[in-house]
């Protein structure tokens, strides 16, 4: 009897110590689960705290930037005068590739193909894209609708030139010859349906002139006509009295009010002819490009733009500064197209 009791007895604390050893171990895997848990925790709130700044990056590898004009133009010098930059800001290269031809329209009509990542962009002309598809119809190869700008960054006034050999040294000597021989005297602009094509239109119809527009593939072609004397005059840009103010003599300007580059250039509208026609130029992403996306465009060419070198070359280039980022640049868009509609119309109908 008193065996089985001292075996009872061995049993039950044998019990107790294999309960204490099991609650002892328990609470230990509890505590390294409570810490393993707290460890993740922890982990997460770091990740995630540093998501903005790491995983959407933007950009995180090379960012092509078609321009539908040859590299001597204001859109080609202006691209370049970012690219010289890009990669020191952002850390990037900014590859530019130009597509000359119908006056911007090669480049534009192809935008739909473009990849909606943020990485192919197209440098956007205005009026040229809302002219263009009112103008020209199918023919300009996209729609107004396909136009998608995320910063218009800088616009650029137009000129009316000469070469410096020409024998019509004021605006005065131009019109004389105009009106004296109506339909002969030739202008030269970029494309059918640009801004020079728009300026050109505006002159003669405040004027009641009579000249002949010749229009050639960019910027860089009008200019060539005009010094070779192919054609008496051409509608152009500030950036040109820049780059070729030792060959071309600017006779007007079609500005509000005069530029400080150029103080003794007379307005249009000084001249009695009130003519304000100023081109602008916006980084624009393919149509259906996310919002997200087109913030992070918008807010790298931004900074871009807004570097001290980028601004100083513009400012000397003969460029003017506005800056109207995504989404604001849609009503700009949208303010754009209402204003050249009627413009385009009236183009539309000279064809």
């Amino acid at each position: 009897m008193y065996c089985c009791k001292a075996a009872f007895i061995i049993e039950i604390n044998l019990r107790s110590f294999d309960l204490k050893i099991r609650g002892s171990f328990r609470r230990q895997i509890m505590k390294i689960l409570s810490y393993l848990s707290l460890s993740l925790c922890l982990a997460m709130a770091m990740l995630i705290a540093g998501v903005p700044d790491n995983a959407h990056a933007f950009p995180e590898k090379s960012v092509k930037l078609t321009v539908g004009f040859g590299p001597g133009g204001p859109s080609g010098i202006a691209a370049r005068f970012m690219q010289k930059r890009f990669t020191a800001i952002t850390g990037q290269k900014l590859i530019i590739i130009n597509k000359p031809g119908a006056g911007g329209a090669k480049a534009w009509s192809q935008i739909t193909n473009d990849k909606k990542n943020g990485y192919e962009l197209t440098l956007l002309n205005f009026p040229h894209t809302v002219l263009q598809p009112i103008a020209r119809g199918k023919n300009a190869g996209y729609s107004y609708d396909d136009i998608q700008p995320v910063l218009f960054y800088t616009s650029v006034p137009q000129v009316i030139a000469v070469r410096k050999e020409s024998p019509y040294k004021t605006f005065s000597d131009l019109l004389k010859a105009i009106n004296a021989k109506p339909g002969a005297i030739t202008i030269a602009g970029t494309g059918i349906g640009g801004s020079n094509h728009s300026a050109f239109y505006k002159l003669n119809k405040v004027g009641n002139l009579k000249a002949a527009y010749v229009p050639f593939k960019d910027t860089s072609s009008t200019i060539g006509a005009l010094k070779s004397g192919v054609t008496d005059a051409a509608w152009t840009f500030t950036t040109q009295g820049v780059k070729d103010g030792d060959s071309i003599r600017l006779l007007a300007i079609a500005s509000e009010k005069r530029m400080p580059l150029f103080p003794d250039l007379p307005t249009l509208t000084e001249l009695g002819y009130p003519v304000v026609d100023v081109a602008s130029w916006s980084i624009g992403v393919p149509p259906g490009t996310p919002s997200e996306i087109r913030k992070k465009v918008s807010k790298t060419f931004q900074k871009v733009v807004s570097d001290p070198t980028v601004k100083a070359d513009m400012d000397k280039g003969g460029y003017l500064p506005i800056l109207i980022p995504y989404p604001e640049s849609e009503l700009e868009k949208k303010k754009l197209g209402e204003g050249y509609g009627a413009v385009g119309l009236a183009l539309a109908k000279k064809k």
